[in-house]
């Protein structure tokens, strides 16, 4: 291996003037400056190195809590929707329970009722209302009007529920129902109102008077029999005193009377109407039931004769 010097004093290259000596100490020299600007490259490349190695963990770091972060957030949308499905789930079945409780409860009323809205176009009703006044099927009532079930219907009852609107409160008809027998409702009517850009309707229920009706009838009836019995009593009373005084008298003058005067027959007349008040206060006596006769135009008067017992 030559060895380069450069000399100052001669300013030119002399090798030859270099001693083994100092060529050892130039090589160690030099050995030693390699060595050391090796060691500081690698040292600035380790810290290079080193200073990315933090730029990438803190890096990783965000990228790792980020991750996190989207991790949590994605969890919790998931959990959040499924709590919200399942909150859903359990307000349909809830709601699905309640509808079916309250469609059992109506179909258990055993007053008719329906449901129409605005137009009047049924909306719902019950079992009763359903097979015991219209004699149909809800699936044949639901979504049709009250004219439109006039064939199958009859009139005066298609005019009842025409009448049954939303503007009505409460009114009494005699209608015909399924099984062809006329019976006394109660219509009692509700208004329903809309919700926003909902139409209101109406609700419906019937109530059975007929039993009602019949009843009061009946006491009614039995009020003006007792009536009757007591004015009877009081009559047959008050005219068998007068009776027997008209009665010794005409007896005692067809007494003391020829058969041929002319007094003699008045006196037989008058005992012959006598007789005939008595058999009529006998039949007072023996009223039991109530019964009526036309008397007149716009009269009544109780029938003696198919009152009183035979």
């Amino acid at each position: 291996m030559v060895r380069v010097f450069w000399t100052p004093a001669a300013h030119e290259y002399r090798p030859d003037l270099v001693s083994n000596d100092n060529r050892c100490k130039i090589d160690m020299t030099m050995n030693a400056w390699v060595l050391s600007l090796l060691v500081l490259m690698l040292t600035v490349v380790a810290l290079l190195l080193f200073q990315r190695s933090l730029r990438l963990q803190a890096r990783l770091k965000r990228l790792s809590r980020t991750a996190q972060s989207k991790h949590n957030y994605y969890q919790n949308l998931e959990s959040h929707h499924k709590d919200a499905s399942d909150l859903r789930q359990r307000t349909e079945e809830n709601l699905r329970g309640y509808l079916h409780l309250m469609a059992t409860l109506i179909n258990t009323i055993p007053s008719p009722i329906f449901f129409k809205d605005a137009s009047g176009t049924f909306r719902g009703c019950n079992k009763a209302f359903a097979q015991n006044i219209l004699g149909l099927t809800r699936d044949h009532i639901i979504g049709r009007q009250a004219a439109e079930l006039a064939p199958e219907v009859p009139e005066d009852l298609v005019a009842c529920l025409k009448r049954s609107g939303a503007n009505a409160r409460a009114f009494e008809a005699e209608i015909p129902c399924a099984d062809g027998r006329r019976r006394d409702f109660l219509f009692t009517i509700a208004r329903v109102a809309g919700d926003g850009k909902e139409r209101g309707g109406s609700v419906g229920m019937m109530q059975d008077l007929t039993e009602k009706n019949r009843a009061a009838r009946d006491r009614a009836q039995k009020e003006k029999f007792q009536g009757v019995l007591e004015t009877a009593g009081a009559v047959c009373h008050e005219l068998n005193q007068p009776l027997q005084v008209i009665s010794g008298y005409a007896e005692l003058m067809m007494v003391e009377l020829d058969e041929g005067d002319a007094h003699h027959k008045l006196a037989e007349q008058v005992l012959e109407q006598v007789e005939r008040i008595a058999d009529i206060t006998a039949k007072l006596q023996k009223i039991t039931r109530y019964k009526t006769v036309d008397y007149g135009r716009h009269a009544k008067i109780i029938d003696i004769h198919q009152s009183s017992e035979d």
